[in-house]
């Protein structure tokens, strides 16, 4: 049986892949904490996390998390998914290349008591990303 801070988990993941910013935000404290590691950004509220996440979707209007894998370690949960979508938008300065990524991530979220989440992380390959968007070559 999942607990309930697996259970937020996953329902922050479903929101997020239906676009519902309102359940996604109601996973959330207002004060919450969330580094993308690879980007070396933090956003310090649930509403600054939840631009992030439109940032993906400008990027990756169909962008989804799935085959999704919850690890429950108490007040810690982490998630391994792969993220996915078609690059029809900016990423950043970098133009849309009209390509599909499929990438693995690593989603490491922390719970307060009432079961909403107060820190998260992420880690994923950025070299990865641009090498199949077309931003980069491949590694020699």
């Amino acid at each position: 049986m999942s607990s309930k801070n697996v259970e937020c988990f996953r329902t922050a993941h479903d929101a997020f892949n239906k676009r519902d910013y309102g359940t996604l935000l109601t996973c959330f404290t207002p004060s919450m904490q969330y580094s993308d590691l690879p980007r070396g950004l933090t956003v310090k509220s649930s509403d600054e996390f939840v631009n992030w996440t439109k940032e993906w979707v400008r990027a990756f209007s169909d962008v989804q998390v799935s085959d999704r894998t919850y690890h429950d370690c108490g007040d810690v949960v982490v998630c391994e998914f792969t993220g996915i979508g078609n690059n029809d938008g900016p990423l950043g300065p970098m133009p849309a290349t009209g390509r599909r990524l499929s990438l693995p991530f690593c989603e490491i979220m922390t719970f307060d008591q009432d079961g909403k989440i107060v820190k998260g992380r992420t880690y994923y390959d950025q070299v990865s990303m641009l090498v199949q968007l077309g931003h980069m070559q491949p590694p020699a």
